[in-house]
């Protein structure tokens, strides 16, 4: 009924239009559209030439992927809009190799909670997203974690993410913390902390101001992590720390108690999965040139030319890969 396409700069003014009528003129999305046209995969739902629905798509490094900032004009909802771009997002992630396909929503988003159990998410986690100010205490001393097997064992020992599932908020997304995620994070330089506390962080360049920095607790002592990030945002001339927490009473306590409060959004996010099956799409293998000049020929001859160094070679460019 609908027909989905991916967006382009010439969307810009009918996402902006879109945004303003699903959430109202401070919809936060109407700052990054650049960004999500430019930078991400965003999917938009046409009525005829009437722009009436959108969506993003991007990978998560555990071989996951993401979908975020789903919005669906008013006119329009409960129509099947949402679930026409749900289906490009999960043809294309098939289609890159990924195995799940994840998202989140407020547990107050009826229809949307709704939508996605009709799609075939099922709720993984539930996570409250708290922030607070920085705070101009003096910061320990953090170092990168090692990969190895010690780090992973308390990561999986972990009561923090035992809390939210061994799930954990990533760049702009949720990842679960397998031992080969841990291991990959560690190798990047991610997973920093001090004794037996460690965390991701990270500053959030992205925003307009820059001034946040964020903080995912992993293990040890959540409400030392948690004052250790304030002290590490005003070092780093960060005015805000933000977090994504497990649903957990008495985590959620321990960051009232330094002052975090809920965020004007994602105040209790449900996580939601679905896993996906193999693409079955057959992906084309380009001949190498050495080849197609084998190909014309048989038996012994044509292993000649494929051979390094023999005799049947036709010049260094015949390894050269076909474009």
């Amino acid at each position: 009924m609908w027909s989905v396409r991916r967006a382009s700069l010439r969307d810009k003014p009918a996402l902006a239009a879109l945004c303003r009528a699903a959430v109202g003129p401070d919809d936060y999305l109407l700052e990054y559209l650049d960004q999500l046209i430019l930078h991400a995969v965003t999917f938009v739902a046409l009525d005829d030439d009437r722009l009436v629905g959108c969506t993003t798509y991007h990978d998560l490094p555990d071989g996951s992927a993401w979908l975020s900032a789903a919005r669906t004009h008013p006119e329009f909802q409960r129509k099947g809009v949402a679930r026409a771009l749900i289906r490009a997002v999960e043809s294309l992630a098939q289609r890159s190799g990924r195995t799940a396909l994840r998202l989140w929503t407020e547990v107050t988003n009826e229809a949307a909670i709704a939508t996605f159990q009709a799609t075939g998410f099922r709720e993984v986690a539930r996570f409250g997203r708290r922030t607070a100010r920085a705070a101009a205490t003096e910061p320990p001393k953090l170092e990168p974690f090692s990969a190895n097997e010690d780090l992973w064992s308390s990561v999986d020992a972990s009561p923090i993410l035992k809390a939210s599932n061994g799930y954990v908020g990533l760049d702009y997304g949720f990842v679960r913390m397998d031992r080969g995620m841990v291991h990959r994070l560690a190798n990047l330089g991610r997973i920093v902390g001090w004794a037996e506390n460690g965390m991701i962080l990270a500053p959030r360049v992205d925003l307009p101001a820059a001034d946040v920095l964020e903080v995912e607790p992993l293990f040890g002592d959540v409400g030392a992590i948690l004052q250790a990030a304030q002290a590490v945002a005003r070092a780093n001339e960060k005015e805000v720390v933000e977090t994504f927490l497990p649903d957990d009473p008495t985590v959620l306590a321990t960051a009232r108690s330094l002052g975090y409060a809920p965020g004007t959004w994602g105040r209790e996010a449900i996580l939601c999965e679905k896993s996906l099956a193999p693409s079955s799409v057959v992906r084309r293998k380009r001949k190498t040139y050495a080849e197609i000049h084998a190909g014309k020929r048989t038996g012994y001859r044509a292993l000649a030319v494929l051979a390094r160094g023999g005799q049947g070679r036709t010049g260094p460019h015949e390894d050269r890969w076909n474009p």
